[in-house]
């Protein structure tokens, strides 16, 4: 069983024939063959002169009936390749999404990439999987000379999540599609299609009804296709999404992952099972403190080439032993775009600093590493030509582009697994409306705009505290069990 595991929910696309997978799906495409994972989705349609082919899922939360089928029949009736970034702009999921057109070929991927590409070229021959390991079966990839100097970095060492930004690997032929690009081909090279046209402001008040009525037609759409799992923490993130589901909550199993150094009094297992409690949720904590079992551990290190076995391998794990299969969990993740994460919000004042140093120098020792140095400056130096961020914040756009269409992403692919994950955030459109509003309203300390979206959904799941203090919230849950053991407050 546990080779059912190899490389699931991944792809490969290749010219060349790969019996290594003979048992996946495969499609012909003229001059390629499309090998695909049977846990992965796959959907394809046609006209005349035009494919479009699906890896993934892709949901329209306008019209949430709508089956993965649907959405592409409407991407045919496009006249030319370049109306597609508009009809993705309201399109959500996790998808890689491949346009024929002739003879010629155009990758696309969901908003944040968080279903990963990378692509590689051998002469005039092009070929494209989930990551390297897979583009490996059917063509010698060449570690570049930093591949050594990036594993015994201090920022490996130090970092139980390192990551490397999009659009650079660690073999000299292979590079990985950075979100908000589409790879083209024939060159080839990526174009970048967002943003594409200037950031305008939008009142608070405006901002939340649009909001909230997306957030929750993007849950009612991912609801009506899948079976559906929520994990709960004490942060903002689950709390926002689980206030748009108190119509569905009765068909969600919810869930918290109790790993590294979380026991029963840490904020984000005390706080989610009270609040379970509270909401009347049918609620699990997966414990991952158990030993790694060899064969699991083997084919996890298999699966991608910068794996985090002792870390998300550990939680995949314990998720292997203990997680409903075919449910589809909910992720918090790439909110944290709207968030400001990578500056500071003091009232109306926005503080930054030169981005040149400071994007460097986010991540503890990524200045030892000159291939992550050269690529993060070719970044900045690219999208601060001709004005390319259209007023959006370079911040923003940084923290979208590579910390969640890499570091995210490569979670997801690891995660793939034991899971499939949706992202609800996953959403131009939702960010945009995020991004539209003052940052003194939508980032912390003030959170305003999560506060006014869960009082208008389902002002209980507040009751709660969200991200308390840790060490206010221990001695809080010291005393009670002191009481407790007392006999003065009778347990649950």
């Amino acid at each position: 069983m546990m080779d059912d595991l190899k490389f699931r929910r991944q792809f490969l696309f290749t010219p060349k024939r790969c019996d290594g997978l003979d048992t996946w799906i495969v499609e012909n495409l003229d001059t390629h063959y499309l090998y695909v994972h049977p846990d992965c989705e796959f959907t394809r349609v046609s006209s005349e002169g035009l494919d479009i082919i699906l890896l993934g899922y892709i949901l329209d939360p306008s019209s949430p009936e709508h089956t993965n089928h649907d959405i592409l029949s409407n991407l045919l009736k496009i006249t030319n390749l370049e109306e597609i970034p508009l009809k993705l702009y309201q399109l959500t999921g996790r998808f890689v999404l491949l346009v024929k057109h002739l003879d010629n070929y155009r990758f696309f991927h969901d908003p944040c990439g968080l279903r990963t590409l990378f692509y590689a070229n051998e002469g005039e021959d092009f070929f494209a999987a989930s990551q390297p390991l897979l583009l490996e079966m059917v063509i010698p990839i060449h570690k570049i000379s930093e591949y050594d100097q990036y594993f015994a970095s201090e920022y490996v060492k130090n970092n139980r999540e390192h990551w490397i930004p999009s659009g650079i690997s660690l073999y000299e032929n292979v590079s990985s599609l950075i979100p908000n690009h589409y790879l083209d081909t024939s060159s080839p090279t990526q174009v970048r299609y967002w943003p594409m046209r200037p950031l305008c402001s939008q009142p608070l008040e405006t901002s939340v009804d649009i909001f909230t009525e997306l957030l929750s037609k993007i849950m009612i759409s991912v609801h009506k296709r899948f079976k559906v799992a929520l994990p709960l923490t004490a942060g903002w993130d689950t709390r926002v999404i689980l206030s748009a589901c108190k119509e569905i909550k009765k068909d969600i199993w919810f869930y918290t992952l109790k790993f590294r150094d979380l026991t029963e009094i840490s904020n984000d297992i005390e706080i989610p099972t009270s609040l379970a409690s509270k909401l009347g949720l049918e609620y699990h904590i997966i414990d991952c403190k158990i030993p790694l079992d060899t064969d699991f551990a083997r084919v996890y290190t298999e699966n991608s080439d910068i794996p985090h076995l002792h870390d998300w391998g550990e939680m995949a794990y314990a998720m292997h032993k203990n997680y409903p299969e075919k449910y589809i969990t909910i992720k918090g993740n790439c909110s944290e775009i709207g968030r400001c994460s990578y500056t500071l919000v003091t009232g109306k004042q926005r503080y930054q600093a030169n981005p040149d140093s400071d994007l460097l120098g986010y991540e503890d020792e990524w200045r030892e590493i000159d291939f992550i140095q050269k690529g993060v400056m070719q970044w900045i130096d690219d999208i601060k030509l001709d004005e390319k961020c259209m007023g959006y914040d370079i911040y923003d756009l940084f923290y979208w582009e590579h910390r969640m269409g890499s570091w995210q992403a490569r979670n997801q692919l690891e995660f793939d697994i034991v899971q499939e994950a949706f992202t609800p955030f996953n959403s131009r459109q939702l960010l945009d409306i995020m991004l539209r509003i003052d940052p003194q309203y939508r980032c912390a300390p003030s959170n305003l705009l999560f506060k006014l979206t869960m009082k208008k959904l389902w002002p209980e799941v507040m009751t709660e505290s969200i991200n308390p203090k840790q060490v206010e919230s221990e001695i809080k849950s010291l005393i009670k069990a002191i009481l407790k053991k007392m006999g003065l407050i009778l347990k649950r």
